[in-house]
């Protein structure tokens, strides 16, 4: 009896230390799964700011282009005879750095 009653404690204690490993795994389990949400939510934010922060240089680009543009294009029209002198004197350049 003394022998059924120490088998019984053992697989007691047996039993008890498996369902206590299954809640620690059922535990880190839930706890890497709280982690990779909260990891896919960072890069989508951080995701959410690059693409903000490429909009905002794209415009800025665009913005100085069309001024860097206005600007030449006033230029020309105040200086026609200086503009028309700087392109053929930029074109016989090329023209000849190219026959070379």
């Amino acid at each position: 009896m003394e022998a059924t009653k120490s088998n019984a404690h053992a697989a007691d204690s047996a039993h008890a230390k498996v369902d206590h490993a299954a809640e620690r795994a059922h535990e880190a389990v839930n706890r890497a799964a709280q982690f990779a949400g909260t990891g896919e939510e960072k890069l989508q934010h951080l995701a959410e700011e690059l693409r903000t922060q490429a909009e905002q240089l794209a415009n800025s680009a665009k913005r100085r282009s069309d001024e860097a543009s206005a600007a030449v294009s006033d230029y020309t029209r105040t200086h026609p005879l200086k503009t028309l002198s700087l392109a053929f004197l930029l074109g016989a350049v090329a023209a000849f750095l190219f026959r070379r």
